[in-house]
């Protein structure tokens, strides 16, 4: 975590939401996929998103992660309102790992490469380190 976001961590309270969302809405042109949507999650909280298949799971996730726009409401990560400002959505994402339902790895890497990529190049982790930490992982779940 950089300094800016250790700083911001402190000030925040153990009270404060470490994501927030009030009121949002999202459109697919006439479909209304999420209505009023008011989430808070806690730092250290763990909650389930679950529902049918096209409920909008998927879709409040890449809200979230502002890989979807969202046309109403306000979506706040670690007291950072996510609006139309990149330099915070890029902030945010920097911290924020997601998985996708549908990944791709890269064939032509070894296991521990592709797991070592992203800390390196959207972190900027040397890669001694990034394979560290990323022998590390793999160890846990018993992949050599």
């Amino acid at each position: 975590m950089n300094q800016d976001n250790a700083n911001k961590n402190r000030a925040l309270s153990s009270d404060s939401p470490m994501i927030e969302i009030i009121d949002m809405h999202k459109w697919f042109g006439e479909f209304h996929v999420l209505q009023g949507i008011n989430l808070t999650v806690r730092e250290k909280e763990r909650i389930v998103i679950c529902g049918p298949s096209g409920s909008g799971k998927s879709t409040l996730i890449r809200c979230i992660n502002r890989l979807e726009e969202h046309q109403q409401g306000q979506i706040v990560v670690e007291g950072t309102e996510l609006t139309g400002d990149l330099k915070h959505v890029e902030q945010i994402r920097r911290e924020v790992g997601m998985v996708f339902q549908q990944f791709n790895l890269f064939p032509h890497l070894t296991v521990l490469d592709n797991v070592a990529l992203a800390p390196i190049w959207v972190r900027k982790m040397p890669r001694g380190e990034a394979e560290e930490a990323a022998m590390k992982y793999l160890t846990r779940v018993k992949i050599p």
